[in-house]
């Protein structure tokens, strides 16, 4: 907010320093003309350009996806800049300027600072900035008072009294954006848990989970009946609410009843638990980047200020064009004066009907007994079919590094860019794609997740063991594999040096390089497979397994917030480097660029073969990740064929290896940062983390314990 300031202040001075030194005075009083003009036009349409962003960037995750972000994220500060520009460029106006509708198109620019409904803010950080922001208000709102003072009009009454309610609304607008940002800010969050007064009186108080009452759930819907149409969001908003002091990384305990009833996800199948979860984290994504949260918290005063703006805007408009007399100025100018209020009235109009159409608003919507109520309820039934056809987790990110370094060997753009390119931008964002989240994989993961939950229950939940749970990384399923095959029930005794010569470390400290190195297994074994028929393009488990390894390298190049801190950037770049030396310059020619992947893959499995076999092994330390894959391909393979195992088991193992992985980083990534994602469309990781949590399969979230039980194994946040 004090850099928008100060950039517009410098604005200011080198525009006047250079009409001065460089252009003639005619230029000058032409710009001086038109300049506030232009300001205001370009402030209006940055802020329609945010309506229209802010709805995509809600839901929209595909190839365009890092256009979008960066389009949001331009469009954002400007619209901020723009509206403060103009109000610093008339504060340091000359007083003759001859323009008396400046009076009343100052407070649009009130309007423009307090955003649009549908984004507040642009990521997490500019919540916590909102002390800011306040003091932002102060100087802008006093801006605009002194410019109202400063430019109004002495023989013009009426139009000075047309800017009073517009000027009201638009500090309305301005103070409701500052307030969501603080209510959606860390320590308001936290301090907004905790609803149940700290006193022995309340004891009796049946809790939901740690600071939330049975009675405050049992209110949110009280008098509105039960209407099975719009159950489904009820109870997604319930877990919304239940689990939001997990989005601040709080930990806390839940009711038995709720604990064991999976808040409210038991008996749910994979692709209902998935369009579930995708609801409550649009309730998520409302808390902490619309205005949403605050307009439904005390719906009465919100709707009384909605109104007073609206027909602050409305009234305004017609008596502009009743009241003031429209020769008296340009045609321009009340060319804009109109397209401002109609602007404003417009973004209201639009505001009010994605608001009736929101979630937030259906979930309250009573026992249709009026006209006016089972009109609505029919428009709710409608658009209710509309949510649950577009829940669920749409698309997952892939990205295949075998083909990426054969695609920069065989294309001379992608290799001469990458020379341009430290940061690896082209391959990160470039030769990411994107597929459906099928049914298949829905079901695998969500059957994955039960059998942990199915453990956990036999261990009645314990701390100790649902650490030791998450812990695993897909080196308990190898193990099994490799005792299988050697017949031993116990531990592995004089064969474990062996079994950890063949397997990748999974320890925290290798994690992002056993990602790569499984990566690079999991795509040669399959491009074997493919290559040499041993499955077909359909093989469920097989492309499970490859669209798992495909996502979680997404997840290394270009979320590796999501997962714990690792070299990965200079690891890729080593597979890069090592991958190059395997390719021949013959590939470059037409001929091969259709055939380079299959003779890339093909070569690399054929020469670890042969130095598996010779005399020399080079130290482990000093293989690359590449070599180190690869070897661990053929080795998967040459035990695949060993154990004979069809290649449903090997696929089958592998497929689980990956889930274990998947898990592992869903656990562990803080979810400040799955909430940080909700901006980017949402990530896969963040909605299996959410099914993870009302399975019990996270450490904070505990189950609330009995008397004579251990109480303190899960510390709730009010402790």
């Amino acid at each position: 907010m004090l850099l928008t300031i100060g950039t517009s202040l410098i604005y200011v001075e080198v525009k006047d320093l250079v009409f001065k030194k460089i252009f003639n005075e005619l230029a000058k009083r032409f710009w001086g003309e038109w300049e506030f003009r232009l300001l205001v036009v370009v402030s209006l349409l940055l802020q329609l350009l945010l309506v229209i962003f802010g709805h995509i960037r809600r839901k929209y995750i595909g190839k365009k996806l890092p256009c979008v972000a960066i389009t949001v994220w331009l469009v954002y500060l400007s619209a901020d800049w723009m509206a403060t520009l103009v109000l610093t460029t008339l504060l340091r106006g000359d007083i003759s300027l001859k323009n008396e509708l400046i009076v009343f198109w100052t407070p649009f620019l009130l309007w423009h600072l307090g955003s649009p409904h549908n984004i507040t803010a642009y990521s997490l950080e500019d919540n916590e900035l909102w002390l800011r922001r306040f003091f932002g208000f102060f100087l802008q709102v006093g801006e605009a008072v002194y410019i109202y003072a400063k430019f109004r009009s002495k023989s013009n009454i009426a139009l000075n009294a047309l800017a009073v309610p517009i000027l009201l609304a638009g500090v309305i607008k301005y103070g409701e954006r500052v307030w969501a940002l603080r209510c959606a800010s860390d320590k308001q969050l936290v301090n907004s848990f905790f609803s149940i007064p700290d006193n022995k009186a309340n004891d009796w108080i049946k809790r939901v989970r740690t600071g939330l009452s049975e009675i405050t759930i049992n209110n949110l819907f009280k008098n509105k009946g039960v209407v099975p149409e719009v159950e489904f969001l009820r109870q997604a908003y319930i877990s919304y609410i239940v689990f939001k002091p997990l989005f601040t990384d709080l930990p806390f305990r839940l009711s038995r009843e709720f604990h064991e009833n999976m808040v409210y996800m038991k008996c749910k199948s994979a692709e209902d638990a998935f369009k579930f979860v995708d609801v409550e984290l649009s309730f998520v994504y409302d808390l902490f980047f619309t205005k949403n949260p605050i307009q439904y918290r005390n719906l009465t005063v919100s709707l009384c200020l909605r109104s007073f703006c609206f027909l602050s805007a409305i009234c305004s408009l017609i008596a502009f064009t009743a009241v003031v007399d429209m020769h008296q100025h340009s045609t321009i100018d009340v060319v804009i004066t109109y397209l401002l209020l109609l602007g404003a009235v417009s973004l209201d109009v639009y505001s009010f009907i994605m608001h009736a159409l929101s979630t937030w608003a259906m979930i309250r919507l009573p026992i249709p007994r009026t006209k006016v109520h089972k009109m609505y309820s029919r428009v709710v039934a409608s658009r209710l079919q509309s949510i649950k056809a577009s829940s669920g987790i749409k698309s997952m990110a892939q990205h295949d590094l075998i083909k990426y370094c054969v695609k920069a060997k065989t294309s001379w753009f992608t290799g001469a860019i990458r020379l341009l390119d430290p940061g690896n931008l082209l391959q990160k964002y470039g030769h990411t794609k994107w597929k459906p989240v099928d049914p298949d994989l829905k079901n695998f993961i969500y059957n994955h997740l039960q059998k942990k939950r199915v453990k956990c229950e036999r261990n009645d939940f314990k701390l100790e063991q649902l650490e030791k749970l998450l812990n695993e990384k897909g080196d308990l399923v190898f193990k099994e594999k490799y005792k299988e095959m050697l017949g031993l029930d116990g531990d592995l005794g004089e064969f474990e040096k062996e079994f950890f010569s063949i397997f990748p470390r999974m320890d925290p400290t290798y994690f992002i390089r056993s990602i790569f190195l499984w990566h690079i297994a999991t795509e040669l074994a399959y491009y074997d497979d493919r290559d040499n028929h041993r499955v077909s393009s359909t093989h469920s488990l097989c492309n499970i397994s490859k669209s798992i390894s495909d996502y979680m390298m997404y997840l290394t190049l270009v979320r590796p917030s999501m997962l714990c801190k690792g070299f990965s950037d200079v690891i890729n770049r080593k597979i890069y480097q090592e991958a190059q030396t395997f390719l021949t310059e013959k590939m470059n020619t037409r001929f091969f660029k259709f055939k380079a992947r299959k003779q890339f893959t093909n070569d690399l499995l054929h020469f670890i073969a042969f130095q598996q076999q010779s005399f020399y092994q080079p130290p482990r330390h000093k293989v690359g990740a590449l070599l180190e894959g690869a070897s661990f391909a053929v080795k998967l393979q040459q035990l695949a064929s060993e154990m004979r195992w069809d290649e449903d088991e090997k696929w089958e193992m592998i497929s689980e290896v990956w889930m274990e992985m998947m898990t592992y980083a869903a656990s562990r990534c803080s979810w400040k940062e799955h909430a940080q994602q909700l901006r980017h469309g949402g990530e896969l990781l963040t909605h299996v983390a959410l099914v993870m949590a009302h399975l019990g399969l996270s450490t904070k979230v505990g189950r609330e314990e009995d008397d004579d039980g251990d109480s303190d194994a899960f510390p709730p946040f009010d402790a």
